[in-house]
């Protein structure tokens, strides 16, 4: 991955890097929204379960569209009408009650960093690598997340959502923000 980044920076094209100032302009913005998603957990948990929902209502319309590209095959057509049905329920389900979905969706998160951390921790173990307490670690928080998740629902599903979404935020900004100070480096 680094190679990549730094073939990318390396042979940069001069119009790329003379306009180093709105990738810094945008990890900034991005970070902002992070940490105001950090922040304000429970509205940015609200926000997105409903913004989930819009896509899926968004989904639900493209596949009726879909359904109807089927002209003469009643199975194929039904299938699809009844899958656009599901999706439709299930995004005015996420707009309506968020809170509901966002109880749903916090247990599935649980869930993955379970098996996720109960994985990493197996593989550290079964296969022989450098490093090996990373591996454990990296297993062992996961395991300690999914386990505070499970544990403190309904309660944690308002902040989890919100949490996540405004650390993913800062970390994508923070890597876009390093992006334009590598072009502005370039430029210079």
């Amino acid at each position: 991955m680094q190679q990549q980044f730094e073939v990318f920076v390396g042979e940069a094209p001069d119009v790329l890097a003379v306009h180093w100032g709105w990738p810094i302009a945008l990890g900034a913005v991005l970070m902002t929204l992070g940490i105001y998603a950090i922040w304000h957990a429970r509205a940015a948990t609200t926000l997105s379960v409903r913004i989930l929902g819009g896509l899926l209502l968004f989904s639900a319309v493209s596949v009726l569209v879909f359904a109807f590209s089927f002209a003469g095959f009643w199975t194929e057509f039904f299938i699809h009408v009844l899958w656009a049905a599901l999706i439709l329920i299930v995004g005015l389900m996420l707009i309506t009650r968020p809170s509901i979905g966002a109880v749903a969706i916090t247990m599935l998160l649980a869930i993955y960093f379970l098996i996720s951390g109960i994985m990493g921790v197996s593989f550290a173990l079964s296969a022989h690598v450098d490093n090996l307490w990373l591996y454990l670690f990296e297993g062992a928080v996961s395991i300690v997340i999914g386990t505070m998740l499970w544990a403190g629902r309904p309660f944690s599903s308002m902040w989890a959502i919100g949490t996540l979404v405004g650390i993913d935020l800062v970390l994508r900004g923070s890597a876009i923000l390093f992006l334009g100070l590598t072009l502005r480096a370039i430029s210079t």
